[in-house]
């Protein structure tokens, strides 16, 4: 039976949040009202990159940024996809990270014990089938079971 089940979105993406929330409501329908835990993972900036632009999914600026406020306006970015996409009475949580994404998703996986994974994937490109993509490196190494979602 599932119990939980873990729901990493891209913020960048509003199509695959979309395609990822749909299909988490359809794996919580056919479960006995598990825990759905929202998250997301703020990737490692790198130098001169303004965060307010990186949660929007843009480029640009120059202000240095502050990790904590980051993943303070990741969570509450979050919580309004949270109140548009989740029906009233439906248990959540949510929660945002630091750091190389598919490492932050498989450890607040195994830490919360999650039975199932729904995240999102972007069409691969050349590279991706030498490197890997985030959503590989989840479904090759969760120990739970993963839905993959195409957006």
């Amino acid at each position: 039976m599932t119990k939980k089940i873990l729901v990493p979105v891209d913020l960048s993406d509003e199509h695959n949040i979309n395609s990822v929330m749909e299909a988490a409501m359809e794996q919580w329908r056919t479960s006995k009202d598990p825990e759905l835990i929202l998250m997301t993972v703020v990737p490692q900036m790198m130098a001169g990159l303004d965060w307010r632009y990186a949660i929007r999914g843009e480029t640009g600026g120059s202000e240095e940024w502050d990790v904590k406020k980051v993943l303070a306006a990741s969570v509450e970015h979050l919580q309004e996809i949270a109140a548009e996409k989740i029906p009233d009475g439906v248990s959540f949580k949510t929660i945002a990270r630091h750091g190389a994404v598919y490492e932050e998703v498989l450890e607040v996986a195994e830490e919360l014990q999650v039975d199932q994974i729904v995240l999102g994937a972007h069409r691969p490109g050349a590279t991706d089938f030498l490197l890997g993509t985030n959503t590989a490196k989840i479904v090759r190494h969760a120990k739970c079971s993963v839905t993959v979602v195409r957006g």
